[in-house]
């Protein structure tokens, strides 16, 4: 999509804080809590304990990508190393992650009356960012409920990554109050959209 004569110096930024909140939550867990953790679907996704994260490598191949005016997005994003084309699929993401795929089943809207998460943390907040889920997770008294915000959190902070004043999606909340409708949720199917709709938006602007 970009000339070889166009091509520029980049720096790709990661926004998951896997190292910082893999940290946080073998701290904050208990090793029941821990070993409950490990035990779910995202388990073994614990044992990444600094993700190297290459920018040079990102932006080459970013530089690569395929035009898809004439190379179909269909099925990833397609790029073109050397004489082929290559191609980032959902299947892929799930062989490497070992998260679960599916259609995303409905999750009602997180309120006080239908919410104890919401009601008790962040009962005057319509929507809280990653700062306040990140407070409310280290601070909770609760057990029960440290378990359920550290879910939340393991999910926006490693799997979705964002700027920490980013607004969380509320209805994960709800989602957590039943911890094994929350683990069989089709994580990845939400972590490629959204890795996925990030790798077709970076360059636009300099491109």
């Amino acid at each position: 999509m970009i000339a070889e004569e166009e091509k520029f110096q980049g720096k790709a930024l990661s926004l998951s804080h896997t190292k910082t909140a893999i940290s946080t939550i073998k701290d904050r867990f208990s090793s029941q809590q821990l070993r409950r953790f490990g035990e779910s679907c995202f388990g073994h996704l614990l044992l990444i304990e600094d993700l190297k994260w290459t920018s040079p490598f990102v932006h080459g191949l970013l530089l690569r990508k395929a035009n898809p005016k004439t190379v179909s997005p269909v099925n990833g994003i397609k790029f073109i190393v050397g004489n082929k084309v290559i191609q980032f699929t959902a299947h892929q993401f799930c062989v490497v992650t070992r998260l679960r795929f599916g259609n995303l089943p409905f999750i009602p809207i997180a309120t006080n009356e239908n919410c104890s998460l919401k009601r008790k943390y962040f009962c005057n907040h319509k929507i809280a960012n990653l700062l306040e889920l990140e407070k409310a997770f280290v601070d909770c008294a609760d057990e029960d409920d440290v378990f359920k915000l550290g879910l939340v959190y393991f999910v926006v902070f490693v799997l979705l990554g964002s700027e920490k004043h980013v607004h969380i999606d509320m209805r994960y909340l709800k989602l957590a109050e039943d911890v094994e409708e929350f683990v069989k949720y089709p994580w990845g199917a939400v972590s490629y959209e959204k890795t996925n709709a990030s790798l077709l938006r970076a360059l636009c602007a300099d491109y």
